[in-house]
């Protein structure tokens, strides 16, 4: 690969991973980490922290991934193995939460994301190698958890909710998501 298709990988998996990174915090607990990347004033934090609670803790709408995907208990389970085994294959385990929480597995993205970047930015040996890897387990995390799973939010998240904040957030997710399934196809 030539050093100039190199940085325009490096500079679109740099918008990737912003977003990535900007989704995973949109969709947490809204507390600190939340609150210094969006900016909200006093009366607007408390208004959106009751329409978190109202959403996803009332369970209006799960925030877990196989609520939506799986058919059956049997296979939740089988998703869950195999979501943590994306997880421990990279050397990561949740912390606090299931592994299927939309929050952590858009957090696991910007994280394969980030280690491709770094595999593209080094000049060794295996860094191609170690780019690929990368690359593969996102496409195959992408369509086989994250995409089905965060669509259906989404989709749950604009039909349930009048809060301007988690409206725009799931249609800008459901818009970013649209554009990494061009990036990734679907396995069929």
């Amino acid at each position: 690969m030539n050093r100039e298709m190199c940085e325009d990988l490096m500079l679109r998996d740099k918008e990737r991973m912003n977003m990535y990174k900007t989704l995973s915090l949109a969709f947490s607990y809204p507390d600190e980490h939340f609150f210094n990347l969006f900016s909200f004033t006093d009366a607007e934090k408390k208004e959106l922290i009751l329409e978190y609670d109202r959403l996803f803790r009332a369970k209006d709408i799960w925030l877990y991934g196989t609520e939506y995907t799986a058919l059956n208990e049997f296979q939740r389970v089988q998703y869950l193995s195999d979501i943590m085994g994306f997880y421990k294959a990279f050397g990561l385990e949740p912390e606090n939460d299931r592994p299927d929480s939309l929050h952590i597995e858009l957090e696991f993205m910007h994280y394969l994301v980030f280690k491709r970047f770094h595999a593209l930015e080094k000049d060794e040996a295996d860094s191609n190698e170690k780019a690929f890897i990368c690359l593969d387990a996102q496409k195959k995390f992408f369509n086989e958890h994250l995409y089905p799973a965060a669509r259906k939010i989404a989709k749950a998240i604009i039909s349930q909710s009048n809060n301007n904040f988690y409206v725009e957030t799931a249609n800008d997710m459901l818009e970013f998501l649209e554009s990494e399934e061009k990036i990734f196809g679907r396995d069929t």
